[in-house]
């Protein structure tokens, strides 16, 4: 029998999140930030809305737990994403104290239905591989039935 690891459930809300974005014409990313098996906060991708290149789906998440905690200190919490979080994400998850990271989708599942230029300047792809260098281990794939279907959606609204 196999066991699913604890945050399965919530890596199916971030892909849910990412969906939904993706419904409404945005960039198809999702993330919770949970503590203690409790969602803290939520985020999606908004970069489109409002023309930010860093509000991507886990920043949104961080910055929506922090502000709903009234704190910058997210110390014990996990950041869950539909898909690889990038550089920005990383390091952002970093300076508000979150040790751990698990996403659904791997980057090149998001490179192959988006399609290249999306995948950010190769100095992100060089940034992200150096920052897991510093703490292997932190950030972890976790496969997820479905993890494609932010991207789907995406595709069938068509371009922004």
């Amino acid at each position: 029998m196999h066991n699913d690891p604890p945050e399965t459930a919530f890596l199916h809300q971030a892909i849910e999140l990412a969906v939904q974005n993706a419904a409404t014409g945005q960039l198809p990313f999702g993330a919770l930030i949970v503590r203690d098996g409790e969602v803290l906060a939520t985020g999606v991708n908004r970069e489109l809305e409002e023309h930010d290149p860093t509000a991507h789906a886990e920043v949104d998440a961080i910055r929506n737990a922090c502000r709903a905690l009234g704190t910058r200190d997210l110390t014990g919490a996990v950041l869950v994403s539909s898909c690889e979080p990038c550089a920005l994400c990383h390091v952002t998850a970093a300076v508000a104290g979150i040790s751990r990271v698990v996403y659904a989708a791997p980057k090149e599942l998001a490179t192959a239905m988006l399609g290249p230029g999306d995948d950010g300047p190769s100095l992100l792809v060089d940034m992200q591989r150096a920052l897991r260098a510093l703490v292997p281990g932190q950030v972890e794939h976790v496969p997820t039935e479905g993890d494609g279907r932010p991207f789907e959606r995406f595709a069938e609204r068509g371009r922004p």
